[in-house]
């Protein structure tokens, strides 16, 4: 009987703590990212009882059976489920979940680290992502050169600008099919879109002497945006190639008496930068091209016009502030200039005296073209930009935090890792939607979302409890019911043990 008491006692306190494990899942079914426990039974020592159950061969002194009597069950383990939970949108970009395998690193005020799938992080008052609870988010900040810094906690500074940038490249893509030669100069034919500019007329090429127009906005040393128009004519050609004469040059301030101090006119060859020619061949496809810059600032001497000088096999041009920047049409010198002359004056009218890339120039797939009689622009890439401010943050299914400025430029500000364990399931629970490493959960390893086995980032989600209310129902309802019948053991042989002392007594 006593046994009987103490089996049935074991059954309603091990149900008992079943039902905790129950109630604490239905307590976190709205609790985000929560992973669901359960419970799992052991049965308790046996013993053998004498004569019980001893089942014996007949030809020979070998036991078949044995008749043991158990003694209850006990709690073997509460186990974390670690499966995915659904996914709830949200409209900050700041709740993130994690789609797959995986956890974020938060860092308390001594810089304890746990880990957590509640993605539910905001900025504090100095930019640091932050839980509800205060744990920050930690991360990798991008230095300026596109490595990766430390590990540190994410900051975001919203009030943060993205510097300047000069122009170092500009790449032009053109269709240049011109029918006519507008400006025609029979002593420098190759420049006379050169010869006709005048930085005090409005424009400085009459619109009638170029055959097309490009305006382009280059960015200086201190980012100062800077119009610039590059002007092209047809010039005389080699049949069956053709040529085109083009000026680039940037706008520069007309004068102005009424102003504080007063602009005085600008001197007639004031902000050129380049001129030169392009050649296609018969079928309009680029072949060589020539370029001459001033080295005498605001001169339009021809004596004055050198050959640009090559950087990567590009021409490069110079602005007005002493920015210097590449010019790609889509053909580069692989060996510099051919049979270059000492300046412009040398070339007159003879087209092989113009600078060459020779027979090893590289002409890209998609180079300007000179087909048809329709000029039409292509493609129109600088890499100069002004100073920007943040606008907003994107951040990427690779953890990459994205900050947009108001320049239309974007940067790369922090990498957000994922971290995951040999074993998850022997993670310690801390509360607060943590969890804590121990040594049974193994080596952690931290790497970039979405790649091996890691889970992604979902910005803009945040990951629910995987609880499955049914299925706790269901789990209640049998532990529930154990319970009872463990209790009514208990009863049961209570009565039994009674009557038995009444019989001895009696």
């Amino acid at each position: 009987m006593n046994s009987a008491l103490y089996i049935g006692a074991s059954g309603m306190v091990g149900l008992s703590q079943g039902m905790n494990v129950i109630t604490n899942n239905v307590a976190n079914v709205s609790t985000i990212a929560f992973k669901k426990q359960d419970i799992q039974y052991s049965d308790l020592i046996y013993t053998t009882q004498a004569h019980m159950g001893d089942w014996w061969l007949s030809q020979g002194d070998s036991r078949v059976a044995v008749g043991q009597l158990g003694h209850g069950l006990q709690v073997e383990t509460v186990r974390t489920i670690h499966e995915q939970g659904g996914m709830q949108s949200s409209n900050t970009v700041w709740d993130m979940a994690i789609n797959g395998k995986g956890f974020f690193q938060v860092s308390g005020n001594n810089a304890e680290l746990f880990y957590t799938r509640a993605g539910d992080f905001r900025p504090d008052n100095e930019g640091v992502l932050r839980m509800p609870e205060g744990y920050a988010l930690n991360g990798y900040k991008y230095n300026d050169d596109g490595t990766k810094g430390a590990l540190g906690e994410v900051k975001i500074d919203k009030f943060a600008t993205l510097p300047a940038k000069a122009t170092s490249k500009v790449n032009l893509r053109l269709n240049l099919g011109l029918e006519y030669d507008k400006a025609s100069d029979a002593a420098n034919p190759y420049f006379s879109l050169l010869d006709l500019y005048d930085a005090t007329g409005s424009p400085p090429i009459p619109d009638t002497a170029s055959g097309w127009t490009q305006p382009i906005t280059l960015y200086g040393a201190n980012g100062e945006a800077k119009n610039a128009t590059i002007y092209f004519d047809k010039a005389p050609g080699t049949p069956p190639d053709s040529r085109v004469e083009y000026v680039i040059a940037e706008e520069v301030p007309r004068e102005d008496p009424t102003a504080d101090p007063p602009v005085p006119a600008p001197a007639t060859g004031a902000g050129l930068l380049m001129s030169g020619t392009l050649t296609f061949s018969g079928s309009g496809q680029l072949k060589d091209m020539s370029a001459f810059t001033p080295s005498v600032a605001g001169s339009k001497l021809l004596t004055d016009w050198v050959p640009s000088a090559l950087v990567g096999g590009l021409p490069q041009l110079m602005l007005g502030d002493g920015t210097a920047m590449t010019v790609n049409f889509g053909i580069t010198a692989a060996g510099g200039w051919q049979n270059a002359p000492a300046n412009a004056a040398a070339v007159g009218t003879d087209p092989t005296l113009l600078p060459s890339m020779g027979a090893n120039a590289v002409t890209a797939l998609d180079a300007t073209t000179a087909n048809g009689t329709t000029p039409a622009l292509l493609l129109n890439e600088q890499d100069g930009y002004a100073e920007g401010l943040l606008n907003n943050i994107a951040i990427h299914a690779d953890g990459t935090v994205v900050g947009h400025f108001s320049n239309n430029q974007s940067k790369d500000l922090w990498q957000i890792p994922i971290c995951r364990f040999t074993s998850e399931y022997n993670l310690r629970r801390g509360g607060n939607n943590l969890f804590i490493a121990t040594p049974e959960a193994g080596q952690m390893e931290m790497g970039v979302a979405g790649s091996e086995n890691y889970g992604e980032v979902m910005a803009y989600n945040i990951e629910l409890s995987n609880v499955d209310m049914a299925a706790e129902m269901v789990n209640m309802i049998i532990t529930q019911r154990g319970f009872q019948s463990n209790s009514k053991v208990v009863t049961t042989a209570d009565q039994m043990l009674q009557k038995a002392m009444e019989l001895k007594r009696s």
